[in-house]
């Protein structure tokens, strides 16, 4: 259990550690957006894909970068990027071809100062290690790619707030066929 603790207290730390306001600014770009890409590598990507998933359960229109499914993009559509470096080169490069479409472009990250970071309308900063980082007890960015997950729910809880949504309503969106 002890090691359980220097996880918990890793994740503790980091989480509220994020500006509140932060993740208000990221539900006013996800309920302006006209249609809502996620994208990330590795671990980092595999958290923005659950976010995909409950955006989905709130009714919201939403994509997986490079999933034969997703539509083409227009003008006014936000680009959601989970990278903690903001310097992962195939994101660096999805996230310039976003702007280049005039979409928006959200990232949520613990490096705000980087390539990404330079290009995003709204951050939200996780205060964790990012890959290669010093700080943790956990490989890599663990911390930052635990958080995450821990920030988007809450960003999903916000936007049930916001849109009058219950987790009934939520689960009526569920997958039937499993």
């Amino acid at each position: 259990m002890a090691r359980t603790r220097v996880v918990l207290d890793e994740l503790s730390r980091a989480v509220e550690g994020v500006d509140s306001a932060q993740i208000a600014a990221f539900a006013d770009e996800v309920l302006r957006a006209g249609h809502i890409y996620v994208t990330g590598a590795g671990r980092s990507g595999l958290m923005v894909r659950a976010l995909a998933n409950r955006l989905m359960h709130l009714g919201l229109s939403v994509s997986v970068v490079g999933e034969v499914t997703a539509p083409h993009t227009k003008a006014g559509d936000l680009l959601v990027v989970g990278s903690g470096s903001g310097e992962t080169a195939s994101l660096a490069n999805q996230a310039a071809q976003a702007k280049s479409c005039e979409m928006r472009l959200a990232l949520v990250t613990a490096s705000p100062l980087s390539t990404i970071g330079g290009l995003a309308d709204v951050t939200v900063v996780i205060p964790a290690q990012a890959k290669g980082g010093a700080g943790s007890a956990q490989p890599m960015a663990s911390t930052f790619e635990e958080a995450s997950l821990l920030i988007y729910d809450a960003l999903v809880l916000e936007l049930m707030e916001r849109t009058g949504q219950d987790a009934a309503e939520l689960a009526a969106r569920h997958a039937n066929i499993e």
